[in-house]
């Protein structure tokens, strides 16, 4: 059993998604401007980094493409893209049910963007025997890096992201780090709002403001299996 309390955890919460393309973000951003709910930009735009790992029959893959009601995926992710050397948080991102909650652990990992082998490229900043038994028997599948907007809500209480120029560097078969060839997925945008558990109820209040319906959309998938989402 990992131990849980080396790690830090978000509160459980409900993120709907939707779909859309690249030609509704003018019509995205005015609903957001006019939103009953006063969004604000709490962050400025930034570049989100994430490597996904799975099993060698990639069992996260399959929990959430057939939508199990309990579902854990491991990644380590990182903000911006400068050439120099970077801190990156392993992330266990768990679901069960409508909710979703992450284990953290803070800056554990060192990401150095030019570096040829995985063992330059990533590199632990102290030992963590938790670390490594999370990915155990993991390898990386595909690194993943898009723009995220931030929006939240006058309270505090609702955040709306929106995700554009998405791109998947596939680690399947590489045994160095693969960051030069991608995929990119150009057609669409992905859509968020995201509320904490107690606050379940403003999200049916939010989606009103916005031309909304729920789609299920992961990342992780849709670098490994490309959907047709429009």
């Amino acid at each position: 059993m990992i131990a849980q309390e080396n790690f830090s955890s978000t509160e459980k919460r409900i993120e709907i998604k939707e779909v859309f393309r690249p030609s509704d973000l003018i019509k995205l951003r005015k609903a957001i401007l006019l939103s009953r709910f006063s969004f604000r930009t709490p962050y400025p735009k930034r570049k989100i980094n994430s490597i996904y790992y799975d099993t060698h029959d990639y069992k996260a893959l399959e929990d959430s493409i057939e939508g199990g009601s309990i579902r854990r995926k491991s990644r380590i992710r990182w903000y911006g893209d400068a050439p120099t050397a970077t801190n990156a948080t392993l992330e266990i991102k768990n679901k069960k049910g409508h909710l979703s909650w992450k284990l953290l652990q803070k800056d554990l990992f060192r990401i150095c963007n030019d570096a040829k082998t995985w063992e330059t490229f990533l590199t632990p900043n102290f030992d963590s025997r938790d670390a490594a038994l999370l990915l155990l028997n993991q390898q990386p599948k595909s690194i993943i890096t898009y723009d995220r907007e931030y929006y939240l809500s006058f309270d505090g209480k609702v955040r709306v992201t929106i995700d554009q120029n998405l791109k998947t560097f596939k680690q399947e078969n590489a045994t160095s780090p693969n960051l030069k060839y991608y995929r990119p997925h150009i057609g669409f945008v992905i859509f968020e709002i995201k509320a904490t558990q107690k606050n379940e109820s403003l999200v049916n209040e939010v989606i009103k403001d916005f031309p909304f319906s729920a789609k299920r959309f992961s990342k992780y998938c849709e670098s490994i299996i490309p959907q047709q989402y429009l």
